[in-house]
């Protein structure tokens, strides 16, 4: 996947972070996803890409920091089905965000996005298409670790 295409998605994802809860995330290497079977991340948001390019994006993190997110944005409930549909709105709002604005910035005429999803479970699955390879780019921030997944091509 060309380098060019990932940068938007890596800058909307720090802006987003800086906008929403005044810290910026810290990316590590890109790196190819091997094993798709099994993985770390408790909730994922996703959002389909269409247009030029068609494939998915994906941001994953742990329940722990969803949850530390939820309080930073003093979005706190005692009831825990409205604690679980707080998290989903959030974590699809944030896959939308950042997609959303990266494709329009790489293919602002055409490129279009799915309504945005959650998926929450320990190791649940994504069925990615085969349009390449899964990328993932990791992020550290003083709440937890999250990563974004790419999975594109023109």
């Amino acid at each position: 996947m060309d380098k060019e295409l990932i940068k938007p998605f890596l800058q909307y994802t720090i802006s987003m972070f800086k906008e929403m809860y005044n810290f910026t995330p810290i990316y590590s290497k890109a790196h190819k996803v091997t094993d798709l079977s099994t993985h770390k991340w408790d909730i994922s948001g996703v959002v389909g890409i269409l247009g030029n390019y068609e494939g998915i994006f994906a941001i994953r993190l742990k329940r722990s920091l969803a949850f530390k997110l939820l309080n930073q944005a003093n979005l706190i409930s005692e009831n825990p089905d409205e604690i679980i549909q707080m998290i989903s709105g959030m974590i699809s709002e944030f896959a939308n965000i950042v997609c959303g604005n990266a494709l329009n910035k790489i293919d602002p005429n055409n490129g279009k996005i799915t309504v945005p999803l959650t998926i929450q479970g320990t190791n649940h699955t994504i069925s990615w298409p085969l349009k390449g390879p899964v990328i993932a780019i990791p992020f550290t921030t003083p709440y937890g670790d999250f990563e974004i997944q790419l999975n594109f091509s023109s």
